[in-house]
Formats: C-alpha cells, structure tokens, sequence
C-alpha cells in the first residue's frame, strides 16, 4: 500500500524490499540487501533517532516515532510483530553479539561499519579461520538474521549505529 499511514516513498520502498527479503529468504538463511531507492539511507537517518547512550548505559535503545511507523508498517506487511532498537557501537569495541531471541531478525547499518560473522545456533563463530558467512557491513546495508542464527560485530573503526529489526508471531 504506497503511501501507508504517511511513510515516504523511501521507507515504503524499504518497507517492501525488507518484507521480500524475509519472505524470500526466511527458510534458506540470512541475506544481505541494498535498499534500491538511493534516498533510503538518508530517510532511515532522519527518523529521529535518539542521542547515543551516556556512559555506561546499555548498548541498545528505543527510537523515537519514525521508526515506531516503519516498524509498524513492516510489520502489517509482514503479519508479525516488529520490536526496534537502536545499537550504537564506539570505534574500537571489540565484540558485540545479537541473538534470534526466538525471531528473525534485520540489523541496517545506518553509520559506520563494522565486520560481522554469522553462525547457526550451536556452532563457535571463533576461533580458527574466518567463517564462510562472515562480512562487512556498511552504511546502507541490511543483514536478514534468520531465527536459527547469531551474530557477531567486531571491527570497529569508526562510531556506529545500528537500526535492529526483531519480527515475532502475533500471540
């Protein structure tokens, strides 16, 4: 539904590619996708995103209206349940892993970068050579995280800030 409850062309478009990558790619595993609207980035960056956490505060937090509609949006696409949170990751941190939390799951990096390797519940994504599903992740670019996987983020060079996606079954 172009146009659904005032979302802009940029977040309906992103709206829609998300809910085919889910559906496409939900039984077969995780998937990386590139919003086709160049003006999408800019629209996920002005969404109101709250300030980064103070100090010692936890690593991820709620978001402002904006993103209460695209999640919504998504989510009567989807028929699912979206829950959001904002990441946000100093340069220089280490490790900071996501879980399915008994869902599938969208990370969009919407600054900086950061490597991610991915594994499925029960295997080590560490030690030894680098895993086969690992990458880096950029600006602009969305992680489908299957429920059946975890994921790891290290590498981080420059301040960066995640938009996390968590879709769940209506009870």
């Amino acid at each position: 539904m172009p146009g659904e409850r005032g979302l802009s062309q940029p977040m309906q478009s992103f709206v829609e590619e998300l809910a085919l990558c889910v559906a496409a790619n939900g039984t077969k595993g995780p998937a990386l996708l590139w919003p086709e609207d160049p003006t999408t980035l800019s629209a996920l960056l002005g969404l109101g995103r709250p300030a980064e956490p103070e100090q010692g505060a936890g690593p991820s937090v709620r978001g402002r209206p904006g993103t209460e509609e695209l999640a919504a949006a998504l989510g009567r696409k989807l028929h699912l349940r979206v829950r959001y949170s904002y990441r946000f990751l100093a340069a220089g941190s280490h490790v900071a892993e996501g879980g399915p939390r008994g869902a599938e799951s969208t990370v969009t990096v919407l600054e900086g970068a950061c490597r991610c390797v991915l594994s499925r519940i029960g295997e080590d994504p560490a030690p030894g050579p680098p895993h086969p599903l690992g990458m880096r992740l950029r600006s602009g670019g969305t992680l489908f995280v299957p429920r059946d996987h975890t994921y790891r983020l290290s590498e981080v060079h420059v301040p960066t800030t995640l938009l996390e996606l968590h879709l769940e079954c209506l009870d």
